[in-house]
């Protein structure tokens, strides 16, 4: 690149010249410094770096992660279109550009290896001759971490939607896989193929599948059985799911009421069930978290809040729990003061997440009162959902005021976050009898700027 030279000032002699090299030093570092610094990048805008020079032209296809999310962009296209006779014109055209992205990355990509793959976008079976280059492509190259997820994103999910199923030993891939985590969403994986991947897997960690129809019996056991994490979500066939697992450290179930025998998992520190819309494993929660002392985090999501109170108001002792997560199905005529019991057994509970769904406002009825309690260790309490649970709001005040750090009220539903009605306003009357309740309660507790009101 050319250099600039310019003069000080008037007096300095003509040959007295400072030079500035504006020579392109980034360009001259090496090959695995630039595959370093584009692997932070979205691969989209790491290929874009090609057009800068002769040196970058082909810098990008080494880089070993390859992500393809473009569920923003449908998003941002189903939003200008939505109510348009040609909205599923305008998907059906980025669907087909999405898809020959991909394909092009694949055919491009130079490794012999690569470290992760994963791709995020409203694909189904009519894509399957695309999908089953990509599953060839990431188990040749040997990819450690493979995320497939083909969720709908707009819109109902249809009970007819066709998936792509996963069936690696049709495309004759290797028996022996490196892979350390896999994730399958919207995918149909059978009980052998999912076996076969924990059998022929010796490095997994981490296992996820959500809304695979094709699930009937899950075995995750084996001597050699390295995983650490595991989530079954929503798969509305499955009939059981047999654990042996004492690496296992997480484990999310969401899903139909099956048996699990908890005792084969006894390392658990991060558990996940729930119940809606199928029948509630959370019915045997005391029962359930009596094999697991040591749990350090707790997510439950209760649909029946009022039938969980009556059988669950004495909560089995919780000392090392630190963070609990609940999501609430419930009236506001439904009184949620037996959490107090819940709270008074996690001595060490640090982070308590409240996210309420479907909630009627009864701003009439008579408040009830609950036994006080001083918690010493709650620090942060994040209410999402809210309308004003104002019982339980007047108990966490009083028993919590004097330790906690922040409180977090948010009127918009956990399930709308990261959605296309993120931004969308909730009802205005509501959201007004929402934020006034919340005033109310700043106002008659001093938590200065404690409460944050969003």
């Amino acid at each position: 690149m050319g250099r600039f030279e310019p003069e000080l000032n008037q007096s300095t002699s003509k040959k007295q010249k400072i030079k500035f090299d504006v020579e392109d030093r980034i360009s001259r570092l090496s090959d695995d410094v630039l595959v370093s610094i584009l692997s932070c990048l979205p691969i989209k805008v790491a290929a874009t770096t090609s057009v800068l020079s002769r040196r970058w032209r082909m810098v990008w296809t080494f880089v070993p992660r390859l992500e393809f999310d473009a569920s923003s962009t449908f998003l941002k296209i189903r939003n200008k279109t939505y109510g348009s006779m040609r909205s599923d014109i305008f998907i059906d055209s980025e669907k087909v550009r999405f898809v020959n992205l991909v394909n092009r990355f694949v055919e491009l990509c130079p490794l012999p290896y690569i470290d992760e793959f994963r791709v995020c976008f409203d694909l189904d079976r009519s894509h399957k001759p695309d999908i089953d280059k990509w599953v060839k492509f990431v188990f040749e190259k040997k990819a450690k971490r493979v995320e497939l997820d083909f969720a709908r994103l707009i819109g109902l999910y249809p009970l007819k939607r066709s998936l792509y199923t996963l069936c690696p030993l049709s495309l004759g891939l290797p028996s022996s896989i490196p892979l350390t985590s896999l994730v399958l969403k919207w995918v149909d994986v059978s009980d052998r193929v999912l076996d076969n991947f924990l059998s022929n897997s010796p490095f997994l960690e981490c296992l996820c599948v959500q809304r695979s129809r094709t699930l009937v019996h899950v075995r995750v056991a084996g001597p050699s059985l390295h995983l650490k994490s595991l989530e079954i979500s929503g798969c509305p066939n499955l009939r059981s799911l047999q654990l042996h697992a004492t690496n296992l450290l997480s484990l999310k179930y969401f899903g139909p009421q099956v048996e699990i025998p908890f005792e084969n998992v006894p390392n658990l520190t991060t558990l996940s069930i729930g119940d809606y819309p199928y029948p509630p494993p959370a019915r045997k929660l005391g029962r359930i978290l009596t094999f697991f002392p040591q749990l350090q985090k707790l997510a439950l999501y209760i649909e029946d809040a009022e039938g969980l109170q009556r059988r669950h108001r004495e909560f089995p002792l919780m000392s090392q729990l630190k963070q609990m997560e609940l999501r609430v199905s419930a009236s506001d005529l439904d009184s949620l003061l037996f959490l107090a019991s819940w709270l008074d057994a996690c001595p060490s509970l640090h982070r308590l997440d409240l996210d309420w769904m479907w909630i009627r406002l009864d701003a009439t009825r008579r408040i009830k009162k609950g036994r006080r309690i001083v918690h010493h260790s709650l620090k942060t309490v994040k209410m999402t959902g809210f309308v004003g649970e104002t019982e339980l709001c007047m108990f966490l005040m009083e028993s919590s005021v004097i330790f906690l750090e922040k409180i977090v009220v948010d009127p918009n539903p956990a399930y709308t976050k990261g959605g296309p009605y993120e931004n969308m306003d909730i009802n205005p009357v509501r959201a007004l009898a929402v934020r006034k309740r919340a005033r109310h309660l700043k106002s008659k507790y001093d938590f200065g700027d404690k409460l944050v009101i969003i």
